[in-house]
């Protein structure tokens, strides 16, 4: 199949899946946050080891994943899966700050993600491309929520509502509906539901708008956490498994952790788009084994 047909096609799929969509998000207004949702969310971020948590300067880790054969397709920017294979990333949690080295087939893909920039590189040379800067912060900013799971939330600018149940991982869950203003990346509101297991409080599942560009508004993730590990007193997902939602129904990525480790004392000082230095550069507690893919 040539490529301008293919391009025609997945561009024609993508407006007939998005006229025949229905809306999965609560889109009235909502300003102040609900009781009963605020202890949710509290009672998940307890369950996931909120005084230990509390204690956390950065956090390490090392990632690698597997991109699906056709969803990226059509997210290329955002996907960008020549070089977003494996990564190695590093959080700074007071701060907001994360730097993530991403690896691939055409080399070496380094970010910096601060509150109010991002800085992108590749092969160590700086990119001035807009929509890759946009598409790199929205990255950045999801994997951090990816991460910190319902720590995330714990932040200005964000509103919670209840939102039903549903069922993960044949677990009953309650979900909550995170509304972020400002939103992933550039954006000025995203909207997140929180699939909390009712049984354990365990944040099993996120389902997100991504307004973050202009060719994903509207769009529709989901990311499911499995394989949940109790490290120095946190909870911490190894397993994520990303389904694109809305405008159609495909699978996108799936990646493990691979190594974490917490409170290293490195700065913001420590990364450059050169790649990480100094004390970024220790060797990381190993979690699981690479291939370890279905």
């Amino acid at each position: 199949m040539n490529k301008p047909f293919t391009k025609f096609l997945f561009a024609a799929l993508a407006c007939f899946f998005s006229a025949c969509a229905s809306p999965k998000f609560c889109t009235r207004e909502i300003r102040t946050s609900d009781a009963t949702a605020m202890e949710l969310l509290a009672a998940s971020q307890r369950a996931h080891g909120k005084k230990t948590f509390a204690k956390v300067h950065d956090v390490s880790v090392r990632y690698d994943g597997r991109w699906a054969s056709i969803g990226p397709r059509f997210q290329p920017v955002l996907a960008d899966t020549s070089f977003r294979r494996g990564s190695e990333e590093r959080l700074l949690v007071g701060q907001c700050i994360i730097a993530q080295e991403h690896t691939g087939p055409s080399g070496e893909k380094f970010v910096i993600r601060t509150p109010r920039k991002v800085t992108v590189g590749y092969n160590g040379s700086l990119s001035t491309n807009d929509e890759t800067r946009r598409a790199a912060a929205l990255v950045a900013d999801t994997y951090t929520m990816f991460l910190l799971g319902p720590f995330y939330f714990d932040r200005q600018g964000v509103v919670l509502a209840p939102n039903g149940e549903a069922v993960v991982d044949n677990a009953l869950c309650d979900q909550v509906l995170a509304v972020l203003r400002p939103g992933f990346g550039f954006a000025k509101e995203d909207r997140v539901i929180l699939f909390i297991d009712r049984s354990t409080k365990q944040l099993r599942r996120v389902r997100m708008t991504l307004n973050g560009l202009e060719s994903t508004r509207g769009a529709e993730v989901d990311v499911t956490f499995r394989d949940f590990r109790r490290i120095d007193g946190i909870l911490w997902p190894t397993d994520f498994d990303e389904r694109i939602r809305v405008p159609f129904d495909l699978h996108a990525h799936h990646w493990k952790l691979i190594s974490l480790d917490t409170n290293r004392g490195f700065r913001a000082s420590d990364f450059a788009v050169s790649g990480f230095k100094n004390r970024a550069v220790r060797i990381l507690r190993p979690l699981v084994e690479a291939c370890e893919f279905q």
